[in-house]
Formats: structure tokens, C-alpha cells, sequence
């Protein structure tokens, strides 16, 4: 399989899913928000990195959405350069930065922890672990 397509076909959808202008993420309880960059297939095609972490980045938020949801921890996946989250009657807007790849780790009446980079599923589940108190396998 040609690993630059693989983006592609491992979600089945375009490069750069749509989005709103403004996402909002509900916080019901422990939530991870895993975000990404808007790119579109062009870019993807003249920047084989890009390809590859987006790929990287796809794989691993395949596999730790079915432990996360099992263990009670909402998961949403969002390819934006902002994101608003709203807790109850509060809502802030968080902007990736620099870095425009990460995870948002939030649950209400605790202050947010963001981790920048791709992590892996076993890695994003050690993060969950340490910041809820929950152990998702």
C-alpha cells in the first residue's frame, strides 16, 4: 500500500474533512479532543511529512476512540486551527499555536491539559489514565 495515500483510506474521507468555522465541544464529563490542522490533499501531496503525521495521527485516534468510549471518556476529533469548549455555562476558545497538532484533555471543575504532537493510542490512554483518574484499556 502507498503509505501517502493512506490518509485517504484509513477514515475514508478527503484530506481535509470539513469542519465549521468554529467547532464547539460539549463537556458532559472526561473529554479528549484530538486536533489537527486543516490540510487539503494538494498539500498533502507536496509534503510527504505532513502525510505521514496525518496518517500517524489518524491510526492512533482510530484506535483509542473504542477504550475511551468504554472507560466513559468522550473523544472528538477536530481539524481546525481553534476550537471552542464549553463547560456548563462557560465557553473558552482554545487555539492550537505554533504546534497545530495535539490532544485537549478536559472534564469539568479541572483545568484543561494539552499535549502537543502525535501520541500513540498507548500513550494517549496513559495521558487519560494520569489526568481522569481512569484506567481505558
Amino acid at each position: 500500500m502507498n503509505h501517502r495515500a493512506m490518509p485517504l483510506i484509513l477514515l475514508g474521507m478527503s484530506a481535509a474533512p470539513s469542519a465549521p468555522a468554529q467547532n464547539t465541544i460539549v463537556v458532559r464529563g472526561p473529554t479528549v479532543v484530538a486536533f489537527f490542522p486543516p490540510v487539503t490533499e494538494k498539500q498533502l501531496e507536496a509534503d510527504e511529512d505532513m502525510n505521514e503525521v496525518l496518517a500517524d495521527f489518524q491510526l492512533y485516534a482510530a484506535r483509542v476512540g473504542e477504550p475511551l468510549k468504554k472507560a466513559g471518556i468522550d473523544f472528538h476529533q477536530v481539524y481546525a486551527w481553534s476550537f471552542r469548549v464549553r463547560t456548563g455555562t462557560k465557553v473558552v476558545t482554545f487555539r492550537t499555536g505554533k504546534v497545530e497538532i495535539g490532544y485537549y484533555f478536559i472534564a469539568p471543575g479541572k483545568k484543561p491539559r494539552i499535549e502537543y504532537g502525535v501520541d500513540t493510542d498507548d500513550g494517549l490512554l496513559q495521558i487519560a489514565h494520569e489526568y481522569f483518574g481512569i484506567l481505558a484499556k
